[in-house]
């Protein structure tokens, strides 16, 4: 079974441009698709909500991109109407952090995907995603290994025939196939961006070749393994009816907080008030393979973004004394891009200037009665303006 994804797109599947596809489909919502020679009111659409190009511009939006917005699990067509799902709707609205979505897509993406041409009513269902974190988590608990690399992941999950929906235990008996794709596949790339997708799972990190779990404790860990049993329902006949069934968000399926093992001291609390994205954004900057990946990519970590000091001068005694500091907003994942690692919206900031930059979004936040930041250039507006107020 070829494992499929849509290739080439990785600018549309971060998920901050997830949330803006989400708003522009449910705008359409209801929607005729545009035929012959008719404007493409689709694209002008996406445009009005999304500065990403919806390219070419000789071919309508649906056709290139239909896939896009299937993998998503956001939207689909019936009889020529535009029908967006359940999670997209919840998107849009901006009622789901970024592990609520990334969850529920892992749990229900499946192969033969409704998505793509081989789909099937039948036989078996790969949940490829489910099937990897589980493995990943294994090799954490029992060889205290946490990572897989690409290589691995084709060998021991494709290659031993695993779906996802097996029992954990039987992960860490998974032995080495010698299964290797045809260099410079199709599948290769399709799998790479599948990868890179799902690492936006605030405890996951993508560091070419291998994909990181990025927990502290083994309680961590195993609250993880517990998320991703897949859902499996009978499967519709017509494949646009079994993608709307797969974004159908119940209630009682709400994903729990992941356990966060390190204490909490009061400011942690103060930012927190309750907000689970707050409490995301937290585990983030906690990351120890994030601050691995800042120390080792980026020019003069040692740098105080916001008062200038140089730690390593004041303090000489204290190695990488910096603290980490995520401009995006409070729900969005870290982007971290392979080769030439950039890790784009993440400053270094002295302790003393991170903790009083969650007290000044805390602040702004509560004045202007918002829960997060509603887009990413509000996100760093308010950081330029907690920078501007500092009396040095």
């Amino acid at each position: 079974m070829i494992w499929r994804w849509d290739q080439g797109r990785l600018d549309y599947f971060q998920i901050d441009e997830i949330r803006r596809i989400s708003k522009a489909l449910m705008a359409f919502n209801g929607h005729s698709l545009p035929r012959g020679d008719d404007p493409d009111t689709l694209r002008a659409t996406l445009e009005a909500y999304s500065d990403r190009p919806f390219l070419p511009d000789n071919y309508k939006v649906w056709r290139n991109y239909k896939r896009v917005f299937g993998c998503q699990l956001l939207a689909t067509d019936v009889d020529g109407i535009v029908i967006c799902t359940d999670l997209c709707k919840q998107m849009a609205k901006g009622e789901l952090t970024s592990d609520d979505y990334l969850v529920h897509v892992a749990k229900h993406f499946y192969f033969p995907s409704p998505v793509f041409d081989e789909y099937t009513p039948t036989g078996k269902q790969v949940f490829p995603m489910c099937a990897i974190i589980k493995l990943l988590v294994s090799e954490f608990l029992t060889l205290a290994k946490p990572f897989l690399s690409f290589h691995e992941i084709i060998d021991r999950i494709k290659g031993n025939g695993v779906v996802g929906t097996e029992a954990f235990t039987s992960y860490g008996q998974l032995k080495p196939t010698g299964t290797k794709l045809p260099s410079g596949s199709d599948e290769i790339r399709q799998i790479r961006e599948m990868l890179r997708f799902m690492s936006q799972l605030s405890f996951l990190k993508w560091e070419n070749p291998n994909l990181y779990l990025d927990v502290d404790s083994t309680d961590s860990a195993a609250s993880i393994a517990q998320l991703f049993t897949p859902m499996i329902a009978p499967r519709k006949t017509n494949p646009s009816q079994e993608l709307l069934q797969l974004g159908q968000v119940a209630a009682e399926n709400s994903i729990p907080e992941i356990v966060i093992s390190e204490a909490l001291n009061p400011f942690d609390i103060e930012f927190i008030e309750g907000i689970r994205t707050r409490s995301t954004h937290l585990r983030i900057e906690r990351s120890s393979k994030l601050k691995e990946l800042y120390f080792a990519h980026t020019d003069d970590p040692h740098h105080c973004n916001m008062c200038d000091i140089d730690t390593i001068e004041r303090y000489p005694w204290a190695d990488r004394l910096v603290e980490l500091h995520h401009l995006l907003p409070l729900s969005s994942p870290v982007r971290v891009e392979s080769k030439s690692t950039s890790l784009k919206d993440i400053v270094g900031l002295c302790p003393s200037c991170h903790r009083a930059t969650h007290k000044y979004y805390s602040k702004w936040l509560t004045d202007h009665s918002q829960k997060d930041f509603s887009t990413y250039a509000e996100a760093h507006k308010v950081y330029d303006y907690a920078k501007s107020s500092i009396c040095l």
